[in-house]
């Protein structure tokens, strides 16, 4: 993974935006983050490990810390970092939550979390990416899966923040065994391992399964085979030896006891047939004497019923006579009945033609009365009706116009109203437009007063700036004035220490050449030569003095005289620096004090204020005349259409007057001494309807005479035809349909009866009985009963001696099949139980007792441990080793392989990770991280490590370490990888040229600079 680029606000102690472009930083393969501590260094790293995770790096550290303090309300907190991975290149954009103020009211309300996720084309266009998410808990899930990662990985190999730099050489095998299997993508051994351990249990499964699918198929067997106790104890037995030792000797013995079933069976078959040959002999004799007696009782039925119908001839015959009869009645009846409807249809039109008479109008009954012909009478009103009907035909229209006369005189009435409205409203509008240009006059003078103290705005913000800069140059040389004194004060005591330290050293150095002599003397030994003389004499040896100064007495001198120098030189030159400093800020404030500027500044806003509120009022005036402007326009052309409009509606209302007049002229002319043109029309509509009605009934009766005469002439002939001397003879031989009925039943009932008796006594096995035939069937019967009782006792023998040999047969082919079942998975088993056990670590085959996925992670661990080791004997100088041991680090520990020692080299002994200083701790954890890096890089398929980042640990070593650990680092650039270094040494200044500085500012925020 590579950082490209990332832009953050108001994050920590940064209240600004800044960017920092990590392609053109790490161009060098180092670059440094150095700042006073709490500046905000590792808040730079929490940004990068906030925005992939929505958490800083620290598990320590708290989210509160993410929302700068400093930062405006309105200014947004965000990270936007740009990296690449071996998947692409990827943007996100993330927020945390935070407290802000209300948008209406007081108090604060929650900012949520937000997070966007973009797949780019190109690190160099960020915003022409493709948004793939906006929803956290789907873009926390992608982004572990682009960086292959989780936060506790990320930061135990990518970003190695304070306090947790040593995790992983210090975690125990079980945390550094899913580190590893997360970073080299390792889980498929132990997915593998998962699988084989349940193919295995699988296995054991059906081994299982068909061990008791045979003892299943043996049960099944006895209970078909109705086995007795003594011939089903050596299947049994058979039976329980079967799953473990082959299955010959069970199939054996169930074959031969199914044989012998199968023998039994064929047996009882042949009983069962001969006794079905007995009942069907039975049968067929019980059945011929059923036959004989039924013969027997029917010829004497039928005998029986041949007397009856003889004795009943005559009342056959009499109503065959009467069927004869309703029957011809029924041809004429219909003729009777159209002949007397036809009678009464007359008289009913008859009476009709007098009621219409009577509602017809004097003047239609004074035309008609005259007439005698029923025809001519019925021509005359038809001409009337006609007549009315024309009439009618031309007042239609007139009616509608007479309906909307009223309406119309209202219309033109509301429309003269209107007319003379708007006529009041245009002169009204004339006045309006008359006083206009006054208004619009007063509208301008105050535009141009405030555009001229708008005009002023630039002036006095340049004003405000200045005042500003002023004000914080006063503040500042109060501040320094302040410190001044106190540098002052501390220069003069560090002069006076390094003085006195000066003094101190001379004057220990003479006392130490004072006493030198009894020094030397104090090394004399007797008969051996003097270091100064050579003489191997001592006569007068000098005395040692009390209290003599040593070596080291003046060496502790030396040092304190140095100290205190240097301290001099560090407290002189900040108390220049801080002269300087004074002297540019008194020049910035220009002879001001605080309190003056404060003034200048409040004088200056107000300037700004007003100008501010003079361009609004100004952009408001500009608006305002624009609107009066249009309104203006507005106005003059409502006017001008107005009057167009008024001359028109006063010709067409002149108009609509006089065709108002001319149609009620008219409608007059067609009232005709009515009330209205619609009564009239009722009247009408009135005088058609009963001439119509009049005609009609004249019609009505000539068509029911002339029926009246065609229903005589075909009753008369009827009647000659069927021999009936009137229409009553015609009714009194009618029969209804039912009575006809019931008469035909009875004629067809006799007639098929005596059919049938004859048939039934002409039948050959009746005639050919003698008169004296016997026979007994309760004999015969019993005879039959007991043959059909034998044959069903055989029967069932044999059938359930065949369904006990077919049942066995199946059984026995379900123990063959389990049997079969059961080698099957047997074999099936052995192999998959064999590499389970042996990718679980269990059985004898795995002598090491290290599981599939350990296994290939120790060799992993290894190669690990062998890189951090080319580095480790650089920086340790040879000392120390990392080595891969075997035994578990805890109890807990469930598995072995991935604990880990030092080998000290000085004394050839291993010691755990935990004993390890400060300073060793640092490089050692270095070189592990370095080395995980490089194996993984150098697997095909793994993650690319591009980028490592180091915070703080470089304080805890020694100049000598600092340079071999610098020199390692800086040997990085060659395999394409940049590493971050977080610090404030001094020295790794001095080393690094690309860098990041983070300074404090005086009101507690923080800024950067990029340098590259």
């Amino acid at each position: 993974m590579h950082l490209h680029a990332m832009t953050f606000q108001a994050l920590g102690p940064f209240p600004g935006r800044h960017t920092i472009d990590f392609a053109e930083l790490g161009a060098s393969g180092i670059f440094l983050l150095e700042g006073p501590t709490g500046a905000g260094k590792s808040t730079i790293i929490d940004a990068i490990v906030f925005a992939l995770y929505g958490k800083v790096a620290s598990r320590d550290a708290s989210e509160d810390r993410l929302r700068s303090g400093h930062a405006r309300p309105d200014d947004e907190t965000f990270v936007d970092l740009v990296l690449e991975s071996g998947s692409g290149v990827y943007r996100v954009r993330r927020t945390p939550a935070y407290d802000r103020p209300k948008q209406r009211g007081t108090g604060t309300t929650k900012q949520q979390s937000t997070v966007r996720l973009w797949r780019l084309g190109s690190p160099d266009a960020p915003d022409d990416g493709e948004l793939l998410s906006s929803r956290l808990d789907e873009v926390a899930p992608e982004l572990e899966r682009i960086i292959g990662l989780d936060r506790a990985q990320f930061v135990q190999t990518v970003v190695l923040p304070q306090g947790e730099f040593a995790s992983f050489l210090r975690a125990n095998p079980e945390d550094r065994r899913g580190l590893l299997q997360r970073v080299f993508g390792t889980e498929v051994y132990e997915q593998l391992q998962v699988r084989l351990e349940r193919m295995r249990a699988e296995a054991g499964r059906s081994v299982e399964e068909s061990r008791q699918a045979v003892g299943r198929a043996v049960a099944g067997y006895l209970g078909a085979a109705g086995l007795d106790e003594d011939d089903a104890a050596p299947v049994r037995v058979a039976a329980d030896l079967a799953p473990a030792a082959p299955g010959d000797g069970l199939l054996a013995l169930v074959r031969v006891r199914t044989e012998a079933i199968a023998r039994e069976a064929d047996d009882a078959d042949r009983s069962a047939g001969t006794a079905a040959a007995r009942r069907a002999a039975a049968g067929q004799a019980l059945e011929a004497a059923k036959a004989l007696a039924a013969a027997l009782r029917r010829r004497t039925d039928l005998r029986t019923e041949l007397d009856r119908l003889t004795a009943s001839a005559a009342d056959h015959a009499s109503r065959r006579d009467r069927r004869s009869a309703a029957r011809r009645a029924r041809s004429v009846l219909p003729l009777v009945t159209g002949a007397a409807q036809a009678d009464a249809a007359v008289v009913a039109a008859t009476h009709a033609v007098e009621r219409a008479k009577g509602r017809a109008p004097q003047t239609v009954r004074d035309l008609v009365d005259e007439l005698t012909d029923p025809g001519v009478q019925r021509k005359t009103l038809t001409v009337e009706r006609d007549r009315c009907t024309a009439v009618l035909g031309t007042l239609t229209r007139l009616v509608e116009l007479e309906r909307g006369l009223v309406a119309r005189r209202a219309t033109i009435g509301a429309a003269r109203t209107a007319w003379v409205k708007r006529t009041a409203e245009r002169d009204r509008a004339c006045s309006e437009r008359a006083g206009r240009p006054e208004q619009r006059a007063l509208l301008v003078a105050e535009l141009n007063e405030n555009a001229r103290a708008a005009a002023g705005l630039a002036v006095a913000e340049q004003r405000t700036v200045a005042a500003q800069d002023r004000l914080a140059a006063a503040q500042e040389v109060e501040a320094l004035t302040v410190r001044l004194v106190d540098a002052r004060t501390a220069v003069s005591v560090a002069a006076q220490e390094a003085q006195d330290a000066v003094a101190r050293s001379a004057e220990l150095q003479q006392l130490r050449i004072a006493g030198i002599a009894g020094e030397l003397a104090a090394r004399l030994l007797p008969g051996e030569p003097c270091a100064v003389c050579g003489a191997v004499e001592h006569p007068r040896p000098a005395a040692l003095e009390p209290g003599h100064v040593t070596v080291e007495d003046l060496e502790r001198a030396e040092g304190q005289r140095a100290a205190t120098g240097d301290a001099l030189t560090r407290t002189s030159g900040q108390l220049t620096t801080l002269v300087e400093r004074l002297e540019a800020r008194r020049a910035a404030a220009q002879g001001t004090d605080v309190a003056g500027a404060v003034a200048e500044l409040a004088t200056a806003r107000t300037a700004v204020a007003a100008a501010l509120q003079a361009g609004t009022r100004h952009r408001d005036l500009e608006a305002a005349l624009a609107g009066f402007d249009l309104a203006t326009e507005q106005l003059e052309g409502r006017i001008a259409a107005s009057g167009t409009e008024l001359a028109v509606q006063a010709a067409q209302l002149a108009g609509l007057d006089a065709q108002v007049e001319r149609d009620e002229a008219e409608v007059a002319a067609a009232r005709d001494g009515a009330p209205s043109v619609q009564d009239r029309v009722a009247a009408l509509d009135e005088r058609v309807g009963l001439v119509s009605a009049w005609a009609d009934a004249v019609g009505a009766l000539e068509e029911a005479g002339s029926h009246q005469l065609r229903r005589a002439e075909e009753l008369a002939v009827a009647l000659a035809e069927n021999g009936f001397d009137d229409a009553g003879a015609v009714r009194v031989a009618h029969l209804t349909d039912p009575a006809l009925a019931d008469l035909d039943r009875a004629i067809d009932d006799h007639e098929h009866a005596q059919a049938r008796v004859a048939a039934g006594l002409s039948e050959a096995e009746v005639a050919a009985l003698p008169e004296d035939v016997r026979i007994d069937v309760a004999a015969v019967q019993d005879a039959y009963g007991a043959a059909e009782t034998d044959a069903t006792q055989t029967a069932g023998a044999a059938a359930r001696s065949r369904h006990r040999a077919v049942a066995s047969a199946a059984a026995l082919g379900e123990v063959e099949r389990a049997l079969a079942d059961h080698d099957a998975a047997q074999c099936d088993a052995g192999p998959v139980t064999r590499m389970a056990n042996l990718a679980a670590a269990g059985g004898g085959d795995n002598a090491k007792q290290l599981t599939l996925a350990t296994y290939v992670l120790t060799r992993r661990f290894e190669d690990v441990v062998a890189a951090a080791n080319g580095r480790l004997g650089t920086m340790s100088d040879g000392r120390y080793e990392l080595v891969r041991s075997t035994e578990r680090e805890d109890v807990r520990t469930r598995r072995t392989g991935l604990a880990m020692k030092v080998l000290d080299h000085r004394t050839e002994t291993e010691r755990d990770p935990r004993t390890l200083s400060g300073g060793e701790t640092f490089y050692v954890s270095l070189c592990l991280a370095l080395g995980l890096a490089d194996v993984v890089t150098a697997e095909a398929g793994g993650i690319d490590l591009g980028t490592l980042f180091v915070d703080e640990g470089f304080g805890s070593l020694d100049a000598e370490t600092l340079d071999v650990v610098l020199a390692e680092l800086g040997r990085l650039r060659d395999g394409g990888r940049v590493v971050g270094v977080v610090s404030h040494v001094e020295a790794l200044k001095q080393s690094i040229a690309e860098r990041i500085e983070v300074r404090c500012r005086q009101d507690g925020s923080s800024t950067l600079t990029v340098r590259a």
